[in-house]
């Protein structure tokens, strides 16, 4: 009993029982993590894809009643192929996802079939930077930057060519191999005196747009080689065409067009020869004195109620409209009320011969939500 009791008391000096082992720490614990690899235009493409779908699902066959909410994606047009091509592109400038839907339209029904989204040829696309890239299009290392975050895109007519407009420079790229071709200023002698807000590429004239805080906008060409041509001045005229309450359309391959005053006036440009043309839509009798007239267009706020309720009746439709030439008859994007419409017009009276109302998603009856892609 005594040797037992001396055995354990040695055990215990010793510190019995089991040996003491520190664990190892895991070697995530200590060591630094790997940074995440820089994200590439195939992952902000395939970010914009989400958040686009989420807007127009794939396959929709009717225009979502959400592109009538303020900030939303905006219907442009154009001519592709023989065919009618209205596309929503997105325009909130904290995004800017690009054409998020689009749609072939049947002329004689409306009927909108969906194609895959992609840049209008010759329209303006606005894009954020991304490590000095527009859409994969990388500017030289030495491009003065400045801030500048929002670059404005065109794909030429022919799709050969891209211009990225970015500040106060224009820079060409070709549209297969996205190698960097040139670059020229938009300032300068017959050069934009305001500020750019958008860049068109039609035969080989670049042709860019400027406004500023006022009622004062223009559009200004330029050769591909950099030359400036100077603003569109119409027939008759000194004075630079206006874009205010207006718009700037490419009508063909060969021809753009100024619209003045919710259409009033449409004076169209030949581009490879400059020559022009000008067509008058008749106005009806409008509830304004003479002068009230011109003070809307210049400050709204200036005119009686009256008078601006009888004004947008004849022109708010036409206000930022677009155009594109068909074989016969001017065909015309409307706006505000009659958004989803395409007025097909005279081309030299700018007078309505019929309407092609497209389909919208809460219209299109118990398929709509099938329509829509739920």
């Amino acid at each position: 009993m005594v040797r037992y009791a001396l055995v354990l008391a040695a055990l215990v000096a010793c510190g019995g029982g089991k040996k003491q082992v520190s664990e190892p720490q895991p070697e995530h614990e200590t060591a630094e993590k790997p940074a995440p690899p820089p994200e590439t235009e195939a992952d902000r493409e395939k970010k914009r894809h989400a958040q686009a779908v989420a807007i127009v699902p794939e396959g929709s066959t009717c225009l979502p009643a959400a592109l009538k909410e303020d900030n939303a994606p905006r219907l442009e047009f154009a001519a592709v192929g023989g065919d009618i091509v209205v596309c929503a592109v997105d325009v909130d400038r904290s995004r800017l996802l690009g054409p998020v839907g689009c749609w072939k339209v049947a002329v004689d029904t409306g009927a909108l079939s969906y194609t895959d989204p992609a840049p209008l040829p010759g329209g303006s696309l606005d894009v954020l930077l991304a490590d000095r890239c527009a859409r994969g299009f990388c500017l030289p290392a030495d491009t003065k930057l400045a801030g500048t975050k929002i670059a404005h895109m065109s794909w030429s007519v022919d799709g050969k060519q891209v211009a990225v407009l970015v500040g106060d420079d224009v820079h060409l790229f070709d549209a297969a191999s996205k190698n960097h071709v040139s670059a020229f200023t938009i300032r300068g002698d017959k050069g934009l005196t305001n500020d750019p807000i958008a860049v068109h590429y039609v035969g080989d004239v670049i042709f860019v747009e400027g406004a500023d805080q006022g009622p004062y906008s223009a559009v200004w060409q330029f050769k591909t080689d950099g030359t400036a041509v100077g603003p569109l001045v119409g027939i008759g005229g000194k004075d630079p065409l206006s874009t205010y309450h207006g718009s700037f359309s490419v009508l063909d391959p060969d021809h753009v067009g100024v619209a003045e005053r919710g259409m009033e006036t449409l004076t169209s440009f030949e581009v490879s020869t400059g020559k022009r043309a000008k067509a008058v839509r008749k106005i009806g009798k409008l509830a304004c004195k003479p002068d009230e007239v011109d003070a809307f267009w210049h400050d709204g706020d200036k005119v009686t109620d009256k008078c601006k309720e009888s004004i947008a009746k004849q022109y708010a439709a036409f206000i930022g409209a677009t155009a594109i030439m068909g074989k016969k008859s001017l065909v015309v994007l409307m706006r505000d009320d009659r958004l989803g419409e395409l007025g097909v017009l005279d081309p030299r009276l700018l007078s309505e011969k019929k309407a092609i109302k497209m389909q919208w998603c809460e219209k299109a009856g118990p398929d709509a939500k099938k329509s829509a892609g739920d």
